[in-house]
């Protein structure tokens, strides 16, 4: 497949919402399964199906290893088509709208379920810099619980916005855990980098 240059956030799929519910997806709209590559996980490679027609645009599944959901991403050539394809993936999969990733972050929940709900939201990110994103992301990364701000920076990973670069410094002023603050390090370097 070739032509690909646009592509959609990543649509992180609720528990319960499986392969099995994208491949009914795909077959809904005719597209024939193209790719399946197995997770591999001493590889570090993720569970990795694609659907397609032609070379306009495909609807991939992947499971994501560190963060251990599910997403869905459409990628194409057409940006009106790959957005009515969200539009369709959102409905038909039930996925995580933005606004409740957002909603599903609770800085006064449990440090666990606060950790993975920033970790989610750090997933299903727009590609494009957000205000409230950036800023709950930010909030984690001050929280007093270490888990949270791990989870905070390997967030920032899957859209590593520039403004990234502020509070990640800051993290790295602060940090008493060793292997957190090698972690920001590394993504910081890696965001500086490009």
């Amino acid at each position: 497949m070739n032509e690909i240059s646009e592509r959609s956030r990543r649509l992180v799929l609720r528990d319960g919402v499986d392969e099995s519910a994208v491949e009914e997806l795909a077959t809904l709209i005719g597209w024939p399964r193209r790719t399946d590559i197995p997770a591999d996980h001493e590889e570090w490679t993720p569970r990795q199906v694609a659907w397609y027609a032609g070379p306009a645009i495909a609807l991939t599944y992947s499971e994501d290893l560190l963060s251990g959901f599910s997403y869905v991403m459409i990628t194409g050539s057409d940006e009106r088509v790959i957005r009515s394809t969200v539009e369709l993936a959102e409905t038909e999969l039930n996925t995580w709208r933005l606004s409740e990733l957002v909603q599903g972050v609770d800085p006064d929940a449990d440090p666990g379920d606060y950790a993975t709900a920033v970790l989610r939201l750090g997933l299903g990110s727009p590609s494009e810099f957000d205000e409230e994103f950036f800023r709950i992301i930010s909030q984690a990364l001050r929280s007093h619980w270490p888990e949270v701000r791990k989870n905070a920076v390997w967030a920032i990973t899957y859209e590593p916005w520039p403004a990234y670069a502020t509070p990640l410094g800051e993290l790295l002023q602060e940090e008493k855990d060793e292997e957190l603050a090698d972690t920001a390090r590394i993504v910081l370097e890696e965001m500086t980098a490009t």
